[in-house]
Formats: C-alpha cells, structure tokens, sequence
C-alpha cells in the first residue's frame, strides 16, 4: 500500500504505485529535471587545486588528500549515501535532522527533509517509470528499510515505503549496483537487531508497480556486523573496530576503504595487501579528527575527480560539522604494483 510521505502537505493517492507516486512528486517539484549544476554558491569553500597540495599527497607514502569541504553544516553528519555515475550526487541523514542532497562540489541543491534516517546506503541514478531521480537506500529512526528518491531541484528528497523486508529492525545497511540492470534497481543488504550476525542480501526490484526488496540470500558471520559492502559483486562484512565500509570500482580495479574507529582508512586493491593511509587536510580543507561516515565511488562524473571520490563526514572542531571529499587517485590511478604498497 501507498503510504503518504511526510515532508508535505500535499495529499497523494493511496494505491498508486511508484508511478503515480513520482507523478505527484514530480508537481511538488514543478517537475523532476535532470540534476542541476549549479553555480557555485558564495561561501562553498574554494578547492586547493594547487601544485603545493598535490606534490606532498604524492610525495608522502600511505596519505590521500582532501581537496575539497562543504559549507559549514546545520546538523552533525550522521551517514551517507552516495550515487556516482551520471548522477554524481551525494544524500547526508543529519543527527537531530532529515536528509539532504549535495553535488560533488560540496553545494546543496536539496532543503532539508524532515524523515529522521538512522543510516544510508550506495545510491543510484536511473530513469524510475519514465522520470529520472536519483534513488538512495536506508533505514528510518523505526528501523525500517525505505528508500529516498530525489528528482532534481530544491524539493527535498521524499520517503517511499519498500514491500519484503518485514520483522526485525534493522541496524545496519550496504547496497550496490545490480548485477543485471534489466531485473533489478540496486542489490540491498542489511542486518538486524535481532540477528547482527546475519547478512540478509536481496534485490531492488519494480513489481507490480511498486518498489519492493527480494531476499536471494543470507550470510552468517562469527562476531556482530559494524559494516558491509559489495567487492567484485560479492558481499563482505566488518566487525569491530571497522566503523564504516565502502567499494571503489574503476577500470576494473576493485578498491575498498574501511574506515576504522581511529578515523583512518584501510585500502587494498583486487583483495590484495591492507595498507593504511591517513587523509592528510589541504590548504582550505581540514580533516575531521574522528569522522563518522564514509562513502566513496570509482565513477564521478562531476566535481574533477577523475581517480574516484571518497567522502568523509565528521566534525573538524567542536560544532562544526563538514562533509569533506577525498581524492584516491594515488590509488585507483597508479599501477597496480605500486598502489598495493600505498606508494
């Protein structure tokens, strides 16, 4: 069933399917468009694109740079999604807040939502019954799995209820490309409160002109899941102290990042070696000391990151929250021998 969302007061039908569903989102929007580049905004903080920056990321072993920051934020950084590919955008779930969508310049180009999301996931770009949004998973504060789609323009992103993922409520969440477009959305995996040890796995799918998750299988693990994401189309989970999890897929090169509870990230290349890289700040772009959210994506198509991006989300002083984004070019871009060292 068709539940309304709350972030309006408009009334939308009931039974209307995801398709009726994006009709009246698409009025509330004035019309869904494709994602909008902006011009930069005054106070988006400048990216230190300069020689100095790039020449001590390179020179200096087992480092990444920050090269870019948001604007000051309203609420602490809780989780984010983030959906590379033609979209290029990023959704941040505020602590004490909704939700809201930024490009790959730091920029806003959402209003805060007011749906309290505890967690989000790897989002995607894609045509939704004729009209283009870009769709983010996660969980509510009522620890049910929903999605966030987000069609273009300042109107917040709007909740729509998932059928299939019934019980427990859930505690954690990862999610990925399909791998096969024409039968499914998103892969979506999570775990509950009631089984932290079990990865559920499934598919998005459009059925019966709803949006509904399909279990296709379940994974046990020996300790409680932290975090998970897809590597090469396969699951893979973290326990403690691993804080935050996520996939880089370039050129075929599969890169993951754990982000680990000291606020460093731990890097390895085709299931190679782990090394250990500290995110070092740039000229105008400090670091949060103790981040708290990590996403990341191989394709990003706006913003000039041609190696990927890596976004960290966390508090650089006291009261001062920042998505910060991160270039891994000195490992998705350098040979393979080399990368698997951190060189």
């Amino acid at each position: 069933m068709f539940k309304r969302p709350r972030l309006s007061a408009q009334t939308f039908p009931v039974n209307a399917g995801i398709a009726g569903f994006l009709l009246f989102y698409a009025a509330s929007c004035s019309g869904p468009q494709e994602p909008e580049q902006p011009a930069p905004e005054s106070g988006v903080t400048e990216a230190p694109g300069t020689a100095e920056t790039t020449d001590q990321a390179a020179t200096e072993p087992d480092t990444l740079p920050a090269v870019w920051m948001t604007r000051e934020l309203d609420f602490p950084v809780r989780s984010i999604g983030l959906a590379g590919g033609a979209g290029s955008t990023f959704a941040v779930a505020y602590d004490g807040a909704g939700l809201q969508v930024f490009n790959f310049d730091g920029e806003r180009i959402s209003e805060v939502s007011d749906h309290d999301v505890a967690a989000l996931a790897q989002g995607r770009y894609m045509m939704l019954s004729g009209t283009p949004v870009t769709l983010y998973p996660g969980i509510d504060a009522e620890g049910e799995l929903k999605v966030w789609l987000h069609g273009g323009g300042i109107q917040p992103a709007i909740e729509y209820d998932l059928r299939g993922a019934e019980g427990s409520s859930l505690a954690g969440i990862c999610a990925a490309e399909p791998a096969d477009r024409d039968s499914a959305l998103l892969r979506i995996a999570y775990w509950t409160e009631a089984s932290p040890a079990v990865l559920e796995i499934g598919d998005l799918v459009e059925s019966g002109g709803e949006l509904e998750w399909q279990k296709s299988s379940d994974v046990s693990v020996s300790e409680p899941i932290e975090a998970c994401t897809f590597i090469a189309d396969q699951p893979q989970t973290f326990a403690e102290p691993v804080a935050g999890a996520s996939g880089l897929k370039r050129l075929g090169r599969e890169t993951l990042v754990t982000l680990g509870a000291d606020g460093r990230l731990d890097v390895s290349v085709d299931g190679g070696d782990v090394t250990r890289y500290d995110v070092i700040d740039g000229i105008t772009v400090v670091v949060p000391d103790q981040p708290k959210a990590i996403a990341a994506t191989g394709d990003a198509r706006s913003g000039g990151y041609p190696g990927g991006l890596i976004v960290l989300g966390g508090d650089i002083e006291p009261g001062d929250h920042r998505v910060v984004m991160v270039d891994p070019s000195k490992v998705t871009l350098t040979p393979l021998t080399e990368a698997a060292v951190g060189q």
